[in-house]
């Protein structure tokens, strides 16, 4: 193990001065985005800007049990490519979420340069809606290379569709070896194929229900122990079953409850704000195929995570608002398409950005205020 000292190897929670570090960093950040949203030439410097707060994201209690894990047990750890990230890390916590999360932010830049996405303008609608949970989740690079492995499938090159098809399809594949719960959008994928028009909607939907209705009864078997899940898929099941088996209910105060839901809805509204404008307004012949099909994948997904999300087990909720935060970047890039092609007014676009940047602000400042 590293020289390291073992009072802050053993630190679970972040001081009052980290907290005020990162709010002080992630405004900074905000500030710097929303004046630089609508340049031409992208600026490097609000990249760096939201690198570096990825790096030293104190405010989750992830960062100091994944930096545990870093320094003591990540070999076997259940999501290989963490345990040969390691290797090139210099014994270095920061180099190795440099690698992790740095890699994850280069590829969701790359994933908005493939649909010809403005640089500055994605960096603002990425800081203010998502820049807070990618920072602390390990399933960011999971993300990150799912959703560009996926924009191959739904814009392939031109010249080679065939190569982009399989380059696709080698990206999607290897998100699970980034983080398991990825499985399930893997097996999500053959939906970027579907148009998005009125009756695929309606028929997702009812799919959509059926499949929240199957969800719940193979849960709630498995909480009872009626079910046991005879193969894993490489650990997913087994992650699963440890989920739905929580069984310790946590209270929440009234405040931190408010921002629960506050990031919750951010998620529900703007996937169905894109959902009516591509398929009833008369932007539904505006919008590409491709973000229509981006679109669609995404209102899956948040069906899937729905369907755990009402269930009545604290472990089921877990597993359903980790699915609805691997939204972050598709809404990210869907808002930023609206907004850059004039689908959504600048003034839209504020409002639903509005319940993310209030949860961003709250969650921190909240914690500052109960030192």
């Amino acid at each position: 193990m590293p020289e390291i000292d073992i009072t802050t190897l053993l630190q679970k929670e972040a001081t009052q001065n980290q907290y005020i570090f990162n709010f002080v960093w992630m405004n900074l950040v905000f500030i710097v985005a929303y004046f630089n949203r609508n340049r031409k030439a992208p600026i490097f410097f609000t990249w760096m800007l939201i690198l570096i707060f990825v790096l030293y994201a104190f405010w989750d209690t992830d960062y100091f049990s994944f930096r545990y894990i870093f320094h003591t047990s990540l070999e076997g750890f259940r999501d290989p490519f963490y345990y040969y990230i390691s290797l090139i890390s210099f014994n270095s916590y920061t180099i190795f979420r440099l690698l992790i999360w740095g890699t994850g932010l280069l590829l969701f830049h790359k994933t908005a340069k493939r649909f010809n996405l403005r640089s500055n303008y994605t960096a603002y609608i990425f800081v203010i809606f998502f820049l807070l949970t990618f920072s602390y989740a390990r399933v960011s690079l999971g993300m990150a290379l799912y959703f560009y492995g996926l924009s191959y499938l739904l814009k392939p090159n031109q010249q080679n569709q065939f190569g982009s098809f399989v380059w696709g399809l080698i990206f999607i594949g290897c998100s699970y070896w980034g983080h398991r719960s990825m499985l399930a959008l893997i097996l999500l994928t053959p939906i970027a194929f579907i148009n998005l028009n009125k009756r695929n909607l309606i028929t997702i939907l009812v799919i959509g229900t059926l499949a929240s209705g199957l969800a719940a009864t193979l849960l709630s078997d498995i909480i009872t122990g009626t079910l046991k899940l005879d193969t894993d898929f490489g650990g997913a099941g087994e992650a699963a079953e440890q989920y739905a088996n929580i069984e310790v209910e946590i209270e929440y105060n009234w405040k931190f409850t408010l921002m629960r839901y506050l990031r919750f809805a951010s998620f529900y509204i703007a996937i169905a704000y894109a959902v009516w404008k591509s398929v009833f307004t008369k932007y539904n012949k505006v919008i590409s195929n491709e973000i229509k099909r981006l679109i669609l994948i995404s209102l899956c997904i948040m069906i899937f995570a729905v369907s755990f999300m009402v269930l009545p087990s604290w472990g089921a909720e877990i597993i359903g608002y980790r699915y609805l935060y691997m939204l972050g970047i598709p809404v990210c890039l869907i808002l930023s398409y609206f907004g850059s092609k004039n689908i959504a007014s600048p003034r839209t676009i504020q409002m639903l950005l509005i319940l993310a940047f209030l949860y961003s602000e709250g969650f921190i400042f909240g914690k500052i205020l109960s030192f």
